[in-house]
């Protein structure tokens, strides 16, 4: 049952938008966010983008759980270059997003689902 487990949300963060799914699931969301696309200096409010992260995991989570998801944000470091103090922020706001913890991962690669299955048991 669904209830009874943590679901974990992966969300790509790319130059305008946010490309999420839950892992192990077959839906995906895609969410706007022009705050993302605005790279003349470092992101410093946050304000703008947390509730996009707030509707992208409403959407994808069920009604009702026992435990609150936890999130991966991807960031490509090639296409999306991003400074600790953003990647702080993004955290930050996830995790006010309505998570319970959000990881951060800047690998070059994709997350596959068998992979996070894997490291997150």
């Amino acid at each position: 049952m669904r209830i009874f487990r943590r679901q974990l949300i992966y969300v790509q963060v790319r130059q305008d938008h946010f490309i999420a799914r839950v892992v192990g699931g077959d839906r995906t969301v895609r969410r706007q966010c022009h705050a993302l696309g605005n790279r003349a200096g470092a992101i410093r409010d946050f304000s703008t983008i947390q509730p996009k992260l707030k509707e992208v995991f409403s959407e994808l989570l069920p009604g009702f759980s026992f435990f609150k998801p936890w999130a991966l944000l991807h960031f490509d470091p090639v296409e999306y270059p991003i400074t600790k103090e953003e990647l702080a922020g993004f955290q930050k706001a996830a995790m006010h997003s309505g998570v319970s913890f959000c990881f951060l991962s800047t690998w070059e690669q994709r997350h596959e689902d068998k992979d996070l299955l894997g490291m997150f048991k």
